[in-house]
């Protein structure tokens, strides 16, 4: 532990230097994306390759869709002859398309290198795709793994798996095709599959349909400034850009460019360990999302892995993932589940992802027997039945700049919680306009509401130096987000503040409803109904929030495209709509027709309203023991419509928090009643001396009905006690509330949150309910 919080200093404090990204961050998507190479040595020419002794030069390829594979590997046999781990031999390529009709096998100690992205390219030949199922155009041959301390490079090339026919070998900006020509299927022809110690470099990869880059079970793999694309009309199949199917060490990917038309994950590694991921710029183009029917591309899932480091990327679209591999089958590597641990993510930016920008998931399976996984357990390969689950932690996301995310900036969440067992940091982060695609979303163990920063799992989690702005909309709602909203997990003992004083608290300000959000206790959202244009200005109404057990509504606010403009404590001053006489709303200048019911006495009192209802309010009080309660004036209705009786509650001084319950009984035309005295049946509507309780009850008015009574009902009292009764309203259809704006206009956007306040953590709020005026 000690070291793990000394190696935290070190990268928050690098982080803390600033964002050291790739030049073109700033650049618009997919137009900084070059086929020039930008690190590394340039490609090979002929007169170099004459004057090294391991170096030959092949002929020219043969043109007109003859096969050159035989020449290419007569060339690479011969390179193995001479080639050794400490003098690598070296076959070039000349400029011009190379056809081949089986893929080349790569021996140790042979490089392979063109004359350049856009000068020499390995084209499958067309009809020769059955030969490449499950394969790629170059690979390692079956003694790459019997020769140590081996080596391989290849370079300055293209890699074009002939997907659509006679495309790719221009960079042309032409929509990429929707379905290859050889019509093989999926998993047909990908580009290089790596081996131990490998090098790719500046290797172009487009218009193929199975992985473009494969890294498995290889140690010591350098892909370096290579390039992925769909140009010049090339198709593609949505297999990752660079994939790994697990076992990967100590591999290096940096320095690529993906353009926009690049199709699938830009890397997806899973059981990989001491991955460096550095200064690689990933563009999106929206519009392949709706050619290709995807709802991402672009992105880096990184899947059960751990010990390494995600820094200095740029991000047009994409996010970053760490989660575990317990999605797969549960066979071979991903019987047991590895969770992401002891990884950096630092100075990435991401720009306008398609889901939060950057997650970390922590999770498990079940066994047969329904138990999960034997915790940091020592694997037992002869055990079938049970599994090892391998907890995480200690990942450490600093120094990130997102902007723009459609569902939130950065989540860290769990379905166990024994899946984590060591803190995360999340540090000196921006955030900016988060939550682009709506105010709520799942991670699939749990839910968080519209916040830059969200954390649902594990003890003692860090959280500061951040910085969260709200912008308008889209809008951030919530900075931080401490506990999902249904999930499995609840995090404890977070650390808001920087131990090590390297770091100010978090500056939450700019968020457009609070600084900290708990995800848990949380109130319903109301329901929004139609929302109208008066001569006034704009008119909203919405229904009651639901109440849930302990937690109360509190009242409302108003937000137009993300800022406050109404705060309406208990509800808004007017019921919308209202059937009832003002006096028998408000109680402001008599009983306004309320009478007692069985077992009560009640009263008008002043000084003690609900909260912008006039100075009045009507009391209570019990006779004897039991149900009190009172019953409003006769108004008239329509048999057959729905009806909503509302009203808010408060305990007396003297009084324990009682169930309060709105009703309503129907008369007829003569004034006599036709039904029983229903009430509403939520057992959450307990009010206190420290609040007041709104309760609605909706229902339809039944046949005959000519009038109806609002009813209050509070359960359980004790002789002597008093309870108030305000802003009461009886209205047609189901809208209680409401709120006009003077300066509205046709269109805007509103949202209402409900808000509880002195709950067990505060003020709270709901998800916010968007209205726009028609």
């Amino acid at each position: 532990m000690k070291q793990q919080l000394i190696l935290g200093v070190a990268v928050l404090a690098a982080a803390q230097a600033g964002f050291a990204g790739p030049a073109s961050a700033d650049v618009p998507d997919g137009s900084g994306y070059s086929l020039a190479p930008t690190v590394g040595a340039p490609a090979l020419t002929a007169q170099d390759c004459a004057a090294d002794p391991g170096c030959a030069a092949v002929s020219p390829p043969l043109g007109a869709g003859q096969d050159d594979w035989p020449a290419l590997s007569a060339a690479v046999a011969s390179a193995a002859a001479r080639g050794t781990s400490t003098a690598p031999a070296t076959v070039l390529l000349p400029a011009g398309v190379y056809t081949m009709k089986k893929p080349l096998s790569l021996p140790p100690n042979v490089n392979l290198r063109g004359s350049g992205m856009t000068a020499t390219t390995l084209l499958i030949a067309t009809g020769s795709h059955a030969a490449f199922g499950y394969s790629f155009l170059v690979r390692p041959d079956d003694k790459a793994a019997a020769v140590a301390n081996s080596t391989n490079l290849v370079s300055d090339l293209a890699v074009n798996g002939n997907c659509k026919a006679g495309a790719g070998l221009t960079a042309d900006a032409v929509q990429p095709a929707a379905a290859c020509d050889h019509g093989a299927g999926n998993n047909v022809g990908g580009g290089v599959s790596a081996g131990d110690r490998w090098t790719v470099q500046h290797v172009r990869f487009t218009n193929l349909e199975y992985f473009k880059l494969w890294i498995r079970g290889t140690k010591g793999v350098r892909a370096v400034d290579n390039r992925f694309d769909n140009l010049g009309g090339a198709g593609s199949g949505d297999e990752d850009n660079i994939g790994g199917g697990g076992n990967a060490t100590d591999t290096l990917v940096s320095d690529n460019q993906y353009d926009g038309t690049e199709l699938g994950n830009a890397l997806d590694f899973t059981n990989a360990r001491s991955l460096t991921l550095r200064h690689n710029t990933v563009y999106t183009d929206p519009r392949m999302l709706g050619w290709f029917n995807r709802a991402d591309n672009g992105s880096i899932f990184l899947e059960a892995v751990t010990d390494s480091e995600i820094s200095d990327n740029l991000l047009h679209g994409g996010h970053i993932v760490l989660k575990t591999n317990a999605d797969y089958s549960h066979t071979g590597t991903n019987k047991d589940v590895t969770n992401p641990a002891r990884n950096v993510v630092r100075g990435n930016r991401l720009v306008g992802s398609y889901f939060a920008g950057i997650t970390v998931g922590y999770n498990d399976y079940l066994d047969p027997d329904g138990t999960t996984g034997r915790v940091d357990a020592a694997v037992d390969p002869a055990d079938t039945t049970n599994h090892t689950l391998w907890s995480g932690g200690g990942n450490q996301i600093v120094g990130n700049v997102i902007t723009g995310a459609d569902e939130g900036g950065i989540l860290v969440y769990g379905c166990y919680e024994a899946a984590k067992s060591v803190a995360d940091t999340i540090a000196g982060n921006t955030v900016e306009n988060a939550s682009a695609n709506g105010a709520s979303y799942s991670t699939g163990c749990g839910t968080f509401d519209s916040a830059g920063i969200g954390l649902s799992i594990g003890r003692g989690d860090r959280i500061y130096g951040n910085h969260i702005t709200g912008g308008g909309l889209p809008s951030t709602w919530y900075g931080v987000q401490i506990g999902s909203r249904t999930a499995k997990t609840v995090p404890g003992g977070t650390v808001l503040t920087d131990p090590s004083g390297a770091y100010a608290d978090n500056d939450l300000t700019a968020a457009a409803v609070g600084p900290y959000r708990y995800g848990r206790g949380t109130p319903e959202s109301p329901v929004a109904e139609a929302g109208t244009l008066t001569a006034d200005g704009a008119k909203l109404t919405w229904r009651e929030a639901y109440p849930l057990a302990n937690v109360w509504v509190g009242g409302y606010r108003v937000y137009r495209g993300g800022t406050l403009v109404a705060d309406l404590p208990v509800g808004s001053p007017a019921v919308p709509g209202n059937l009832l006489t003002e006096e028998g709303a408000t109680l402001e200048t008599g009983l306004g027709g309320w009478t007692a019911a069985g077992g009560s006495s009640v009263s008008r009192v002043t000084g003690a309203p609900a909260p912008g209802v006039g100075a009045a309010s009507l009391a209570i009080t019990a006779t004897k023991a039991g149900q009190i309660g009172a019953t409003g004036p006769a108004t008239p209705v329509t048999a057959g419509q729905t009806y909503t009786a509302v009203a808010s509650f408060q305990a007396g001084a003297q009084a324990s928090g009682r169930r309060v319950r709105t009703g309503v009984v129907w008369l007829d035309a003569a004034g006599t009643a036709i039904s029983s005295r229903v009430f509403s049946g939520n057992a959450s509507t307990v009010d206190g001396p420290d609040r007041w309780m709104t309760s609605s009850y909706a229902v339809q008015a039944p046949a005959g009905a000519a009038y109806a009574r609002v009813l209050s009902a509070v359960d359980n009292c004790v002789l002597g006690e008093t309870h108030l009764m305000d802003r009461i309203g009886l209205v047609a259809g189901t809208a209680t509330e409401g709120w006009t704006d003077p300066s509205g206009t046709p269109g805007a956007a509103y949202q209402v949150v409900a808000y509880q306040v002195g709950g067990p953590v505060g003020s709270e709020y709901s998800i916010p309910t968007p209205i726009t005026v028609s």
